[in-house]
């Protein structure tokens, strides 16, 4: 039987997991375990590669001129 790294470990690696950045086979193993019996964290995880999905063809479009405007002299302030 496999080590159940628990939802509180699930959750600190989601972000690793999903950039890529869990690199310890060991720990990938594990986080792919837990996923396969808690339907909470699967969930979370597939709406976080939906986000993220998402975000990535949103970032393909180019803004409207306003809003570069506005973020250009939000930035300009700091």
């Amino acid at each position: 039987m496999k080590h159940d790294i628990g939802c509180l470990q699930a959750i600190e690696a989601f972000y690793a997991y999903l950039d890529g950045e869990l690199d310890n086979p060991e720990s990938i193993e594990e986080f792919e375990h837990h996923l396969g019996h808690c339907r909470s964290c699967f969930s979370r995880i597939d709406m976080e590669k939906a986000l993220n999905k998402r975000l990535r063809e949103t970032a393909q479009k180019e803004s409207p001129d306003d809003l570069r405007d506005r973020v250009s002299k939000l930035l300009a302030k700091f």
